[in-house]
C-alpha cells in the first residue's frame, strides 16, 4: 500500500492519506451518510457531539467483527480552532473520527484563505 492508493475495506472504498508504523490513515472516497454534527443547535465540541457518538457506536458496529479488530483506536488531540479561536474540547479516544482542521489542511491543502474570505 502507498499513500494515495484506493482500497476496499468492509463495504466502502477508501483512500490512504498517510502510513506510519505499518498503520494507515484512510478516508472514505464517497460521502457515506449525511448527518448533523450535533442533534441540537448549541456550542458543542467533538468530545460531546452526536456525530462522534454515532461514528464510534452505530457506524462502527456495522463493520464485520474481523474488520472491527483491524480498526485501531487512537487518541485524538483537539487543539482550539486557530482561525476562529473556538475551543476544541477534551482530547478523546476514537475508533472512527472526522479529520481535524490540521489534517484537512495537510492532506487536502491549506484552505485558510477560503475560510477567511467568508
Amino acid at each position: 500500500m502507498q499513500i494515495g492508493d484506493k482500497i476496499v475495506f468492509d463495504r466502502y472504498e477508501w483512500r490512504i492519506l498517510d502510513i506510519q508504523n505499518n498503520t494507515a490513515l484512510i478516508i472514505t472516497e464517497d460521502i457515506v451518510e449525511r448527518r448533523a454534527y450535533h442533534n441540537i443547535y448549541k456550542d458543542t465540541t467533538w468530545d460531546g457531539c452526536e456525530v462522534r457518538k454515532y461514528l464510534n457506536s452505530e457506524f462502527y458496529d456495522k463493520f464485520e467483527k474481523t474488520n472491527q479488530s483491524r480498526i485501531i483506536q487512537v487518541v485524538n488531540k483537539n487543539p482550539d480552532n486557530p482561525w476562529y479561536g473556538t475551543k476544541a474540547g477534551e482530547d478523546g479516544q476514537d475508533n472512527i473520527f472526522l479529520l481535524s482542521l490540521e489534517e484537512v489542511c495537510r492532506y487536502f491543502g491549506d484552505s485558510t484563505e477560503k475560510l477567511q474570505s467568508k
